[in-house]
């Protein structure tokens, strides 16, 4: 789930502590975290901006199927700006791969695609058109504790590898 307000609100993107780089075993319980609703608050980097800007959000996430859920919701900064964030991730058991779609970048909708690496779910973004000067960044999803997750877009900003939105959630 990716929360891209332009090329950094990627803000579905959800779920464990930064830990162990071991390899786990992806099935589609990782999905289970993200039900239900949520609250939360962070910073994005708007191309536009040349400082971070703070958000507050609010997210529901409802199970489609044993392998998907959809995410839907709003981040607001300040009176300046509110705008819709969505995303839709399903688990594929024979490849173990995570694949989905983020809504909420001002480009259109996202791709994502990743797997989960140790306790970190690592999806790419492939943006509609270019952020930074390319189509691509990357989401973590780590789990804060049973009732909360971060998610983190690290985007390419000249030349450099640049968080361009840094989120914390938790269960409303």
């Amino acid at each position: 789930m990716a929360f891209s307000l332009t090329p950094g609100i990627a803000c579905l993107s959800l779920l464990m502590s930064v830990g162990a780089a071991a390899p786990a075993k992806a099935d589609a319980g990782v999905l289970d975290r993200f039900e239900g609703g949520w609250g939360g608050s962070g910073t994005i980097q708007r191309d536009v901006d040349s400082t971070p800007r703070k958000v507050t959000c609010s997210l529901d996430g409802a199970r489609g199927d044993a392998n998907s859920i959809s995410l839907a919701g709003q981040c607001r900064a300040l009176v300046v700006f509110s705008r819709s964030i969505g995303a839709t991730l399903t688990f594929d058991p024979s490849s173990n791969r995570y694949s989905g779609v983020y809504t909420g970048s001002s480009k259109g909708p996202a791709q994502l695609s990743g797997r989960l690496r140790g306790d970190r779910l690592v999806l790419d973004i492939t943006y509609p058109q270019p952020i930074y000067g390319d189509r691509k960044a990357v989401m973590t999803i780590a789990s804060r504790g049973a009732n909360g997750f971060s998610m983190v877009v690290t985007d390419k900003v000249d030349g450099a590898d640049k968080q361009t939105s840094n989120f914390s959630f938790q269960s409303r």
